[in-house]
């Protein structure tokens, strides 16, 4: 779902965000990449990104379900939802 998406990681020795792959993220353990402003070496690990990005994907998850049961309900709107 997010794998195509991207993530600015902060670099630790200047501050410039850093715009990282989700899937180079996902892929392995620890990612190691040259911050674009110091060329310095981050080192990034993937544990606790992965639990931040299974809990996004659950309350999206969620969030559809609650969506798809809303729209099985087959309320009619009422006069008095509308405005002029």
């Amino acid at each position: 779902m997010f794998e195509d998406e991207t993530v600015d990681v902060k670099c630790p020795k200047c501050g410039h965000l850093n715009s990282i792959l989700v899937h180079e993220i996902e892929a392995h353990a620890e990612t190691h990449f040259v911050c674009v402003g110091c060329k310095a070496g981050v080192h990034l690990e993937a544990k606790e990104f992965r639990q931040h990005l299974n809990h996004v994907r659950d309350e999206v998850a969620e969030l559809e379900r609650d969506a798809a049961r809303q729209s099985t309900q087959g309320k009619r709107p009422k006069k008095d939802d509308f405005q002029i």
